[in-house]
């Protein structure tokens, strides 16, 4: 298949995808909002993607060079920036310490393999303390919502969807769990945020 070719078939398969999230987040949004049921259906409907890895390899999305690097691939997001998803390609040796998203994520398992520790909603107040833990990897992934809490552990490196309720730049206010201090403080996301979406006519990014 040809770059070309293979951009196409991708954008497909990504707008379906996305296009079936969208649904239920707007089913779930009719009922009050989302919950653990809607989040579990959005992370079927993702590894059904990831079997396409033929369309997501590491030639299209380049992980990073540097170890403990990580590259955000934005390949979808609707106008609103209310519906975002990402390809996330981590350097080896990759961590990063209990923190919040403040909207609700879902993450699976493209290449390699990340330990994902759940910690349960956040209290901002006193250490969080695990609840399980799950190794995202091919076939695997796990759901928060927008107050649960987890930290990651990757070595060697790792490619995943990363799902998200609001675009990364929205993601204002986040808390990590700061050990060395035993306190609750900002977290700054330094990841690199690439745009990796199709361009319709005129400049426009689609998705």
């Amino acid at each position: 298949m040809s770059n070309t070719d293979r951009a196409v078939e991708r954008a497909a398969a990504v707008a379906d995808a996305m296009d079936d999230i969208a649904r239920v987040d707007a089913h779930c949004r009719e009922r009050g909002g989302i919950d653990r049921t809607g989040l579990e259906r959005i992370k079927e409907r993702l590894l059904r993607l990831a079997e396409r890895d033929d369309l997501f390899s590491d030639e299209d999305f380049p992980p990073p060079q540097a170890a403990g690097a990580s590259i955000s691939y934005r390949i979808a997001q609707n106008d609103d920036e209310e519906l975002a998803l990402y390809i996330q390609s981590v350097g080896n040796g990759t961590s990063a310490p209990p923190h919040e998203h403040r909207t609700w994520a879902v993450i699976v398992g493209m290449r390699g393999r990340e330990l994902n520790r759940l910690y349960g909603p956040c209290a901002s107040s006193g250490e969080p303390q695990v609840q399980h833990e799950v190794a995202v990897e091919r076939g695997t992934g796990v759901t928060m919502l927008s107050d649960d809490v987890h930290s990651i552990q990757i070595e060697g490196a790792a490619t995943n969807f990363h799902c998200y309720g609001l675009a990364l730049e929205r993601l204002d206010g986040r808390l990590f769990w700061h050990a060395r201090t035993a306190q609750w403080q900002p977290f700054i996301d330094d990841s690199q945020i690439v745009e990796a979406r199709p361009t319709a006519p005129g400049g426009r990014a689609n998705w």
